[in-house]
């Protein structure tokens, strides 16, 4: 039997250039919601070998216990999010993500079958590393910690979205 390298899809991720605009098209168009999230979020990054400090918002929703998440970098640091700014458009995938029990023996494992590790974001609280090969043809791979708040957050919300009746489509929460 074949074994998933990080066990299950735990998120898609979004880069957009309107996070609002964004989760109107995704509430409106697609019924998926609600949202919740945080503006303004400072974040490490190191992408490429090169440190800087990065602001992000970042918007969450869930769609049969999947994440999807959206994400509008704030300044022109450099990151694994940046090189999205330079096409034309609206959002696009980025990255599909994991959630990981030991976050540096997965990425020795990513490693291991091929990928190669581009960057990494941090704040006082996580980490994220975020990988990659010419094969994935511009998706990225996100590996997070799968700390026990996190994972509860997660499921929370998660099935909050699953008996959503179209209320309140937008929790941001900072």
């Amino acid at each position: 039997m074949h074994t998933q390298l990080f066990g299950p899809v735990k998120q898609w991720g979004f880069v957009v250039r309107d996070i609002d605009a964004a989760m109107k098209c995704w509430v409106e168009q697609l019924g998926i919601g609600p949202w919740w999230g945080y503006r303004n979020v400072p974040l490490k990054s190191r992408f490429e070998g090169v440190d800087a400090d990065i602001v992000i918002d970042v918007a969450l929703s869930y769609q049969n216990g999947v994440q999807i998440e959206l994400i509008q970098q704030k300044n022109d640091a450099i990151s694994p999010y940046r090189a999205f700014y330079d096409t034309p458009h609206a959002q696009m995938l980025h990255q599909v993500a994991y959630m990981v029990p030991d976050l540096d023996a997965a990425v020795a494992q990513g490693k291991a079958a091929g990928l190669t590790e581009r960057g990494m974001l941090s704040n006082a609280y996580s980490r994220y590393y975020y990988l990659d090969s010419p094969a994935l043809a511009g998706l990225v791979v996100e590996l997070m910690q799968a700390d026990p708040a996190f994972v509860a957050d997660y499921e929370r919300c998660a099935a909050e979205a699953a008996v959503w009746d179209g209320s309140n489509p937008y929790r941001l929460l900072g």
